[in-house]
């Protein structure tokens, strides 16, 4: 019998995160050699590309389950924002957010990025001018790199703040059924196709680069988390809702798959992402579809399949953030120590993802372990 009582700390969801920004990490090393779609900071400069069919093969079979995992974290995310809030006060809350969120935010931002990205592109010509000259770079905005989700989140936790102090929090509110995923699917879908006409799927949002083209998902599953957290949700997903989620889940995967085929047999991949096309409404749809109930599917599989304490665990989950912040500069160097080895994109991939993670898990340890402070942040 699993108890399902909560506890100081739920051990699935120490190991989820951990599983989640390895996997992050893995797919951000990919995504540097990949032609498609170039939405990593090594995309622009990579020296080999992967195989077109590989890529194809990959995106048909990967990114549908890819979609909800930045999802997935937004919604732990809003499991976890109720209690937090309740324990500490809207004071401390807000405080404790704008100190491990929006400290490191702006560190990154606008220190750690910009100089990451001049070090690696201006010697290869990629930034010709001076570090001041290439600071916004050719779009002239901010590269928030990965930490996109950490400023969102920011924004999303203080907004939770404000709505708390106003006492919303009290008003009358039903459980979470599937209906309610169902009509929220229904209104993410349109709310992401009209983002979209301005801002397609993977491109640059604006002076900000906060990915405002995924923001009616993420805004979406992060109150499905806050109201979650009420119904229970942070220890177990009632079965039936997880069982029909699965379901739609696995459709939806499908679905996506053969829309992506079309896609590429179409030459209609920009259509897809966005813009006033029927493609790009479908895609709309069935992302909406994947991301509401794919999130909560994954979330009832890591309560079941990662609720085991393993030896790693606790070491692994205190690294996770540290790991997520610092994956671009390990990344980027794996990358560019490759660089001048003649080997395809198919084995410098992986091999920058295994480096990367590692690399990533080895230095947040050592850094939330040996200098003072960090760990207060981090």
């Amino acid at each position: 019998m699993v108890d399902h009582r909560l506890p100081t700390r739920l051990v699935y969801l120490d190991n989820l995160k951990v599983v989640l920004i390895a996997v992050i990490i893995a797919l951000h090393a990919v995504l540097g050699y990949a032609g498609i779609v170039e939405a990593w900071t090594y995309s622009e400069l990579r020296e080999v590309t992967l195989n077109p069919a590989l890529e194809m093969t990959l995106l048909v079979l990967v990114s549908p389950f890819g979609f909800f995992l930045i999802a997935l974290l937004f919604l732990v995310a809003g499991l976890l924002t109720p209690p937090s809030y309740d324990r500490k006060g809207a004071r401390r809350f807000v405080t404790d957010r704008l100190l491990r969120l929006g400290v490191p935010f702006v560190v990154y931002v606008f220190v750690v990025q910009p100089s990451l990205v001049y070090a690696v592109a201006h010697p290869l010509g990629h930034a010709p001018g001076s570090f001041w000259d290439e600071y916004l770079g050719a779009e002239r905005q901010i590269d928030t790199g990965p930490l996109w989700f950490v400023g969102v989140l920011l924004i999303y936790s203080l907004g939770y703040a404000v709505w708390r102090r106003r006492g919303s929090a009290h008003r009358a509110a039903r459980g979470i059924t599937l209906k309610t995923l169902t009509l929220t699917a229904l209104v993410v879908a349109p709310l992401s196709f009209a983002v979209r006409l301005v801002y397609p799927y993977g491109s640059e949002s604006g002076f900000s680069d906060l990915n405002l083209w995924e923001w009616p998902a993420c805004v979406a599953v992060f109150a499905l988390g806050i109201a979650g957290s009420r119904d229970g949700w942070r220890e177990v997903v009632p079965a039936d809702i997880a069982r029909r989620s699965r379901v739609v889940t696995l459709l939806a995967a499908g679905a996506m798959a053969a829309l992506l085929l079309l896609a590429g047999a179409l030459d209609a991949v920009e259509e897809v992402l966005g813009g006033l096309h029927w493609l790009g409404g479908l895609f709309a749809v069935v992302e909406a579809i994947l991301t509401v109930f794919g999130s909560v599917w994954l979330l009832s599989v890591a309560q079941h399949r990662l609720a085991r304490q393993y030896r790693w665990s606790p070491a692994l989950s205190r690294s996770a953030y540290a790991a997520f912040m610092l994956q671009t500069v390990f990344l980027l160097a794996l990358a560019v120590v490759l660089r001048p080895v003649d080997l395809p994109a198919e084995v410098k991939a992986p091999i920058v993802a295994v480096g990367g993670i590692g690399a990533s898990f080895g230095a947040a340890w050592l850094l939330i372990k040996k200098v003072p402070g960090v760990s207060r942040i981090l």
